[in-house]
């Protein structure tokens, strides 16, 4: 069997996790796999690790504790992020700092710290001492690595003030947030709201929200992370246009009325005092260099790669501003030029001295860092670009910066020598940040787990089909990350998308087509699934600066526009047409013309939050998670009929949610499976039933267990396609009814309608190239589609009675064999759609030839589900009503009462501004 190349580290140490019990055998040992950085370092590195557990196993993080290799206990702090339906844990979050370099992949394990099962305790006072003045007080305090934090509450500035244990206030270094507007006017961020987000043995986070004044209402969010006796603290400041796009005509261009242009925005580190230093590299492979009192700046303006003036860059006026290939340094002695920038820089005064490194400086360019007499200077959007910034209306972006603090000659860790700094070592203190270690539970465990689906360790795939098409994928010479360099996808707004080669085949235009992916068929769970399963670190270098990109561009910040819009996730980008200047969001005004309709924006066909949800579990990072409550509340909202005009007099469901290819249709598609699978995601991320109870009142309205289904046209293969997604999620559904005990008339309903439908199937489906003549374009996507109905038949064989059950199973297996003979056919197999599918549905057909789907639970009595009722979204019900006198009659009367005038007034203002 060919595997990838990691995965075979797989084997490796399996001798060494063999003898950890498993998690099926009741006992406790967790393995988790270090991977350490490419970049040797003695320095401690914070790791962080989301670690699942068997249902009824662990109820109190506090039960458990971490050990290295040798067996030595790891200071590591826990947190629960999500639970099964006993209230036991499933996802258990691991923060520890790496106690060594572990130079090769080291197998930590969480082992059993209490000799059982015991009911949850609070967790021990926090080694890192957090005080808190009062509740009226202007600032936290951090003491942490032997420095006081103080982060400012409601000040205009700084965001963080830094002192000594004996130096109470004086003030030994501060941290501000500048921005600098389109008219050259620097602003400081003032914090409205902060809060303590985390408080534990090992992390502290505080979180902060600032506007900055006279800025069109542009925001800052920032969470500042301090981790135990090390000096380090991260910084993820967030800056948000909050401000809806205007998209005349449903056109989203670069340029809109609704962006915010800004010239600059910075970090700034004061460190007051003389004697200043510093010394820096600006690749991890180069000399260290040291300069006294004089400036030194790494300035990257373009990625360095050979498309480095890819027209991905155009800026609203169509001009590429990337002025040069690379990087610039600049310094005292002159001006040297570079292509892919990874500084380290140290500044160094004479109370302290502050290490900074910037995770991904040339990926997301422009970038800049410098240094001078009493100030290091890090510009996420620095004013040397040559145009102003644009942050377009509902779009919000993240940076990570990373700094590590020590008072002169006390920095630790070795990194002094007596009586004087050792800066040139210090340098290398932060050189993991740039490929920093990464820790996974073991494949192994977390299959046992039953924690994820579908889910099958590398190393028990059935045959070398998979692995070999995901090999192509990920090692071979066209691989994803290669792709990158195709379009350039680099750049703050485009780094971490994956770029869809496939729409080449189809674009009569100069080629390579800019053409963005933006998450289609969740390519976030789908990377992380094989990270987990395979431990290949290209898919977790795939899936986290994706999921960043999805929670920050894709996603529309904004509560000002439609309800069908706000909070959105946007389309990938227009089929067979170049973006243009609609960046991530599909149309642009390049592509339309007097000849076709043309325009929209975000909608229910294209919502993805399970991969956000998996990487909340495993990352901890709560924008994720927000993320993921955010996109269903959307669904909420847009179906919500009162939240438009047609609201004012019928307030019944839009059916904004459930609608495939046409406002009209709201039987089994991707449309209503996306919104009840992104329901789903939010009930598990919030425990609140409201999420459920959506998700099956439009599963009613879908599906029904008597429906005809011959009347729903599902055989028109370009128009209803997708149903078979409605009914992977309808299963994933059932899973978790089922897991939680809730065998109820609902359940029932669910259960018989997936059977239904699929005997239907059984009988009347083939494969898509059966009938080559019905598709506009036979590309090897419909290969990759075919799995989808292979595994709702076998998915519904778990629900079914014998005979159907051996039927179902069987012809499900005929349909797979026969989707890999038409996909191995194509030699464009690994275009980036095509693996996007082959992620979840190739794995999920990998689990059902190991193990037949399990027979699930059959309800136990029989139910009366009456008859189909045809859903009428609310627009048509609404025309129909003025058809007649008595309904115009009816709907004057609601137009004409003083709340409804009001709300009228506002939801007519808000519909014609975004026109």
């Amino acid at each position: 069997m060919r595997l990838m190349n990691e995965s075979n580290t797989a084997l490796d140490s399996a001798a060494e996790i063999a003898a950890t019990p498993s998690a099926e055998s009741g006992a406790w040992g967790a393995p988790i796999i270090v991977k350490p950085s490419r970049t040797a370092t003695a320095t401690r590195q914070p790791v962080v690790v989301g670690v699942p557990y068997p249902k009824g196993m662990l109820r109190d993080q506090t039960a458990v504790a971490l050990v290295d290799p040798a067996g030595r206990d790891v200071p590591s702090q826990c947190e629960v992020l999500a639970k099964w339906s006993d209230g036991s844990v499933q996802w258990l979050l691991v923060d520890f700092l790496l106690p060594y370099d572990v130079g090769s992949k080291s197998v930590f394990r969480l082992r059993d710290n209490r000799g059982g099962v015991s009911e949850f305790e609070p967790p021990a006072a926090p080694k890192i001492p957090v005080t808190i003045i009062s509740e009226a007080a202007a600032e936290f305090v951090v003491a942490a690595g032997g420095l006081d934090y103080h982060i400012n509450r409601s000040r205009t500035a700084p965001l963080l003030s830094i002192e000594g244990p004996t130096t109470a206030g004086r003030e030994l270094g501060s941290l501000r947030a500048r921005l600098t507007d389109a008219r050259g006017r620097a602003h400081e961020a003032v914090v409205e709201r902060s809060m303590l987000e985390t408080i534990g043995s090992v992390r502290t986070t505080v979180y902060l929200e600032a506007l900055f004044p006279k800025c069109r209402g542009l925001r800052l969010k920032c969470r500042l992370c301090f981790f135990a006796d090390s000096g380090l603290v991260r910084v993820r400041p967030t800056l948000h246009n909050p401000n809806r796009a205007r998209h005349r005509g449903g056109l989203w261009d670069l340029g809109d009325a609704g962006s915010i242009l800004f010239r600059d925005f910075s970090l700034l580190l004061d460190l007051p005092g003389g004697g200043s230093r510093v010394v820096w590299r600006s690749e991890p492979d180069e000399d260290v260099r040291e300069v006294a009192d004089s400036q030194v700046e790494v300035y990257q303006d373009s990625s360095g790669g050979e498309n480095w003036r890819s027209h991905n860059h155009v800026n609203r006026e169509r001009r590429v501003p990337c002025r040069f290939r690379g990087y610039r340094e600049q310094t005292s002695g002159g001006e040297r030029h570079g292509l892919r920038s990874s500084p380290t820089m140290v500044l160094a005064a004479d109370k302290l001295q502050a290490a900074v490194a910037v995770p991904e400086f040339w990926q997301q360019f422009p970038k800049l860092m410098s240094a001078e007499p009493g100030q290091i200077r890090v510009g996420l959007w620095p004013r040397e670009w040559d145009d102003l910034h644009e942050l377009q209306g509902g779009e919000q972006k993240t940076h990570t910066v990373w700094f590590r603090f020590g008072a002169a000659a006390e920095f630790g860790d070795g990194f002094c020598q007596t009586g004087k700094p050792d800066l040139r070592a210090t340098a290398g203190a932060l050189a993991w940040v740039h490929t920093p270690a990464v820790g996974l539970p073991d494949p192994r465990w977390t299959a046992e787990t039953k924690a994820l689906t579908p889910f099958l360790p590398a190393t028990d795939d059935p045959d070398e089909r998979l692995p070999a098409l995901l090999w192509d994928a990920i090692d071979g010479e066209q691989n994803l990350l290669a792709k990158r360099e195709i379009i350039d996808e680099y750049g703050w707004r485009n780094y971490g998308d994956v770029y869809a080669d496939h729409e080449n085949a189809y674009y009569s235009g100069p080629k390579p087509v800019i053409s963005h992916y933006n998450n289609q068929y969740d390519f976030v769970y789908g990377a992380l699934l094989h990270w987990l399963r395979s431990e290949n670190r290209a898919w977790i270098e795939l899936a986290k600066p994706l999921a960043q990109h999805v929670i920050d561009v894709d996603i529309y910040h904004t509560t000002q526009d439609r309800a069908v819009y706000s909070g959105g996730l946007f389309w990938h980008t227009d089929h067979y047409f170049d973006a243009a200047t609609a960046t991530h969001r599909t149309f642009s005004r390049a592509n339309a013309t007097s000849e076709r309709l043309y325009g929209g924006g975000p909608c229910c066909e294209q919502n993805y939050a399970t991969g956000l949800l998996h990487y909340f579990y495993l990352t901890g990072d709560r924008q994720a998670r927000e993320a993921v409550v955010g996109l269903a509340d959307w669904v909420v909202r847009m179906d919500d009929g009162r939240n438009n005009v047609f609201g004012l007099v019928d307030k019944g469901p839009s059916g904004a949610a459930t609608w495939t290819c046409e406002p009209g249709y709201h039987g089994p598609g991707r449309g209503a499976g996306n919104s009840v699978n992104v329901l789903l995601d939010g009930w598990l991320a919030t425990g609140e039933r409201r999420y459920l109870n959506v998700a099956e009142t439009l599963i009613r309205r879908v599906v029904h267990p008597a429906d005809e289904i011959a009347s729903g046209d599902l055989l028109n293969v370009e128009r209803r396609w997708s149903y078979t997604l409605f009914f992977v999620a309808l299963a994933r559904y059932l899973d978790l009814k089922a897991e939680a005990g809730e065998l109820d008339p609902m359940y029932c309903y669910a259960q018989a309608s997936l059977v239904h439908y699929a005997r239907w199937m059984f009988q009347n489906e083939r494969r898509y190239f059966d009938r080559p003549e019905q598709l506009q374009y036979p590309t090897e996507t419909w290969a990759a589609q075919e799995f989808h109905k292979a595994n709702v038949l076998r998915l519904a064989a778990s629900h079914a009675e014998q005979p159907w059950r051996s039927q179902l199973l069987a012809r499900g297996h005929e349909l797979a064999d026969a989707a890999w003979r038409d996909l191995q056919s194509f030699p464009s197999r690994t275009v980036t759609r095509a693996i996007a599918i082959m992620l979840t549905a190739g794995l999920r057909d990998c689990m059902l030839r190991v193990q037949d789907a399990p027979r699930m639970p059959e309800a136990r009595h029989e139910h009366d589900f009456g008859k189909p009722q045809q859903f009428v979204p609310q627009r048509t019900r609404v025309l129909e009503q003025l058809k007649s006198v008595r309904g115009i009659a009816r709907a004057a009367a609601c137009l004409l009462r003083p709340r409804v005038v009001r709300r009228a007034i506002a939801l007519s203002t808000r519909s014609f501004r975004a026109r």
